[in-house]
């Protein structure tokens, strides 16, 4: 073996050090503002009522289990609550989660010093970690449960019957789906495989592990599902997330894996070209892989657990991916790449196991006769190292996530006359930052809930109404309160998908009297005032106060 375990230990906790040692210190070098959804999160963790937070979270405030919001505010509470703090706790999550998936690869195959290559390129060229990992979200705290979720059931595939391993099945997959809904995905994906592997071996032991998502599937129904229902409505008629096409479902799955520059792939035309090579690649070498393995029999495949992980890692990877275009069709979209971010850990399996299939016994791996990587890498490591660090620290030194762009168009307008922005995507984060003046956003059901209206508005007005509802957040303005003794003579960033201020323009209660040009696409800044008399706009519209406050 590879000089002892302790080397690979050793690389393990370099894997974790290099991950969280750039990420943190890029966090000291940069301005930690926080996009809309953080924004939704940080309200929640900084409640000083623990039962208030919870009530919340139901409230159609967010539409994330509890785990998430719970545990950061138990050490939120507990610490502090410093962004940068808390952005550093997600890093160490996900750090761990990498350093942990380094450790329980190596066991399976390979050698230590070129896994760490393999993995730690991977992830590094992979730029949905760079924008995840410090975001005060759920997304990595859910990414470290499933990670842990795919070891207890790679684990149940040799031992279908231990009750350990059955008793952690029920537990962590449980708090997987309590952690982020698409934990449901998961665990219907990982019951499809076990169903699966049952019909193949007709090995009646696997009724065990069949009967516990049995189980989990009933705790939750009755213990969450009440709450969760009531969190579905804030998706109500529509999910914010625009139907994908052939383009934008390559797009997705391309972020899942390594690229040398999204933006490159981006701007070589209408076609993701390279990720659609990509994607195809990974599922030839797959189906080139496994099919004879899988030919050789049950008793054959899973007497080789490195080989089940790759299968294991293959159907949840494909699986989660149709299950969630089947909902996204059928019921809600919700194909965007960040909710299927634990199927990246997947690709970096299948890309590893992938290295030694071809590579045989020259490298190592599969065979089983490994050599002592580090002597021939010893030279190399401590310069990848260096360099990967230094990258890391670059590439999260450089990420933006508030719209910076129009925040900096806002500081230009006079400071005394208030600003409306027409999405939650850009009013959360500007309100948050400009405390200083009025910065208001205007819940008008009539415009959020017209069909030809953005997809996103209706999201935007049921959340905006719960963060109005639970913390009393003035700049969340009724439109009964959208008069002319209000708001005299105000700005709007108007965006040409949004339809809302063209409302008040139509029905002639408001009238434009300078339109401000913006180099942002889509974006336009109007000056604007009432017209006539204090009347109010809800009575203009013909609508009645209790439809403008629903």
């Amino acid at each position: 073996m590879f000089a002892g375990s302790i080397k690979s230990q050793s690389l393990s906790f370099i894997v974790f050090l290099v991950f969280a040692g750039s990420f943190i210190t890029a966090l000291f070098f940069k301005e930690n503002q926080l996009w809309m959804d953080e924004i939704l999160s940080y309200l929640l963790i900084s409640d000083s009522s623990y039962t208030h937070l919870n009530g919340a979270i139901v409230s159609g405030f967010e539409q994330t289990p509890p785990v998430f919001f719970n545990l950061y505010w138990l050490i939120a509470h507990a610490i502090s609550l410093d962004v940068v703090f808390l952005k550093s706790v997600s890093i160490v999550f996900f750090a761990a989660t990498l350093a942990l998936f380094f450790r329980y690869t190596t066991k399976l195959i390979g050698n230590p010093a070129i896994n760490f290559l393999l993995i730690t390129g991977i992830a590094a060229f992979t730029y949905l970690n760079i924008t995840l990992a410090s975001q005060i979200r759920s997304y990595v705290p859910f990414l470290f449960v499933t990670f842990i979720y795919f070891t207890i059931i790679h684990r149940l595939i040799q031992r279908p019957t231990s009750t350990g391993l059955l008793a952690a099945h029920i537990g962590v997959g449980l708090l997987m789906t309590l952690t982020h809904n698409f934990g449901l995905f998961y665990l219907a994906a990982a019951g499809a495989f076990f169903g699966v592997l049952w019909l193949w071996s007709t090995d009646r032991r696997y009724w065990f592990v069949l009967g516990s998502f049995g189980v989990i599937g009933v705790v939750w129904l009755l213990g969450w599902y009440p709450f969760f229902a009531v969190q579905a409505k804030t998706g109500e008629p529509h999910s914010w997330i625009p139907l994908p096409d052939v383009m934008t479902f390559f797009r997705v799955v391309g972020e899942l894996q390594p690229t040398v520059s999204n933006k490159l792939e981006e701007s070589t035309g209408k076609l993701p070209l390279v990720a659609i090579l990509r994607f195809a690649g990974l599922i030839a070498l797959f189906l080139y892989i496994a099919v004879p393995k899988i030919r050789k029999g049950h008793k054959a495949a899973v007497a080789d657990p490195a080989f089940m992980l790759y299968l294991l890692s293959g159907f949840i990877y494909a699986a989660t991916i149709t299950i969630t275009l089947a909902v996204t069709f059928l019921h809600t979209s919700l194909f965007i790449s960040r909710y299927l971010w634990p199927n990246h850990l997947l690709v970096i399996y299948q890309l590893i196991y992938a290295f030694y299939y071809f590579a045989g016994s020259r490298i190592t791996g599969i065979s089983g006769q490994r050599v002592n990587g580090l002597d021939r890498l010893k030279w190399v490591l401590p310069v990848y190292m260096l360099g990967l660090t230094f990258f890391l620290f670059y590439q999260s030194r450089k990420l933006v996530l508030t719209p910076a762009s129009v925040m900096a168009y806002v500081d230009q307008l006079d400071k005394k006359a208030p600003v409306f922005l027409e999405s939650s995507l850009n009013f959360l984060p500007i309100w948050y930052y400009n405390r200083d003046r009025p910065i208001h956003f205007l819940l008008d059901y009539e415009s959020a809930f017209d069909p030809d209206n953005d997809p996103g508005a209706t999201v935007g007005y049921h959340t905006l109404s719960a963060v109005k509802a639970q913390y009393n957040v003035g700049a969340v303005m009724p439109v009964v309160d959208f008069n002319k003794e209000q708001v005299p003579h105000f700005y709007v960033v108007d965006e040409e998908w949004n339809y809302q201020i063209e409302r008040f323009i139509q029905n002639k209660s408001v009238k434009v009297i300078s339109k401000i040009p913006t180099t942002l696409a889509g974006f336009t800044i109007l000056e604007c005032v009432f017209t006539g008399s204090d009347s109010k706009v809800a009575e203009a519209a013909g609508q009645t106060p209790a439809e403008q406050n629903l």
